[in-house]
């Protein structure tokens, strides 16, 4: 008589198949065995392979796709702030003169640049 594997339950009365863990290589009854899932988008796909329960991998929530709520209704008619005249200063040299471009404009300075914080 041929040893049977430790996973495999032998009952000579009622024969049950045996099969091959297709991650391990175990061998026991074909009827403990469960499919392995994965996320895929926003639903669980079968990934094909039979493993036995304690050998069940968590579904890697990295792979599950991300639903975004969505935008809030715009205002009609909305009023935005002239952030530009907050935003922007003249450049200036050291002496306190305004620094101005080869055309006769001008040079502009956002805040962030010219080390001015609100």
């Amino acid at each position: 008589m041929r040893r049977h594997p430790k996973r495999a339950a032998v009952d000579p009365t009622s024969p049950r198949a045996w099969a091959t863990d297709d991650r391990s290589g175990f061998v026991g009854n074909h009827e403990n065995l469960r499919p392995q899932f994965q996320w895929a988008g926003t639903r669980l796909v079968n990934t094909g392979i039979l493993v036995y329960q304690d050998q069940l991998d968590v579904p890697q929530e990295q792979l599950r796709a991300v639903i975004l709520p969505v935008d809030p209704p715009s205002i009609v008619s909305a009023r935005p702030e002239p952030y530009y005249i907050d935003e922007y200063t003249q450049r200036r040299e050291e002496d306190g003169t305004v620094r101005y471009q080869m055309d006769g404009t001008a040079r502009i300075l956002s805040n962030a640049q010219s080390g001015n914080s609100q």
